[in-house]
């Protein structure tokens, strides 16, 4: 392991069109890509982030020291609720097998993970859960990012309560969320009080203690946020 830990971090692919600035003729190229947030938040914890490519490989995962599964567009509803409506998911063709994939990864070779917003429904999904589909109250879109729609409190006693305390106030740009807990992970935070008043999970831990997520983005809140030392901690054990 290097001296800093290393931590990859999921994004999405665009083609070159979608970018400003990018040339015409590359414009049905593919971009992989990343919020610059995420990578400030492990730069300031102590790791040194690094962006894992939609092509790549799951032997990617054997270099790493951590992961980010990060936001984005949803889970294909046809993975975990095909009964639902398509029409009310976003979702990136590719993504998610890749993210299944390096996750199943993650597991067999106990690295440390850490999901954020659409990251805590690939894990619950990944691990035979369900989500709503649409549940437009908790989607604060059209105020600044890192506005504190709600409060989530936590389970006493677990990995996230050692973290923030008994709760905390977040911000809120998801429009999807837990429905049916998958397979060993367990709730340990739900949304409370402020303008998203339905109570929905909003943090999750997995039996081993070495994966959690969340459903909002800490990584856009002010200041270091000790949940990227969480991750940077468990890196280097």
């Amino acid at each position: 392991m290097s001296e800093l830990p290393l931590i990859g971090i999921t994004g999405r692919q665009k083609k070159g069109h979608d970018v400003n600035g990018v040339l015409s003729v590359q414009g049905e190229l593919d971009i992989d890509l990343f919020f610059a947030s995420y990578g400030h938040q492990v730069a300031m914890a102590g790791g040194i982030p690094v962006l894992i490519p939609r092509h790549s490989s799951t032997e990617v995962v054997s270099k790493l020291d951590g992961i980010v599964l990060s936001g984005g567009a949803d889970v294909d509803p046809a993975i975990h609720s095909p009964e639902d409506d398509p029409s009310l998911s976003k979702f990136e063709p590719g993504r998610d097998v890749h993210e299944f994939e390096i996750l199943n990864e993650a597991i067999e070779k106990d690295v440390p993970v850490l999901g954020i917003c659409r990251g805590i429904q690939v894990i619950n999904v990944h691990a035979g859960g369900t989500l709503f589909q649409d549940i437009p109250d908790h989607a604060n879109i059209n105020k600044p990012y890192d506005d504190q729609h709600h409060k989530v409190c936590f389970e006493p006693g677990s990995v996230l309560s050692g973290i923030y305390g008994s709760e905390i106030s977040v911000n809120s740009l998801h429009h999807q969320a837990i429905k049916k807990i998958g397979d060993g992970i367990k709730a340990v935070g739900w949304s409370k009080e402020g303008e998203a008043t339905e109570e929905i999970i909003e943090a999750i831990e997995m039996d081993s203690n070495r994966i959690l997520a969340v459903q909002w983005h800490p990584e856009l809140l002010p200041g270091a946020n000790p949940i990227f030392s969480w991750l940077i901690d468990q890196a280097t054990k």
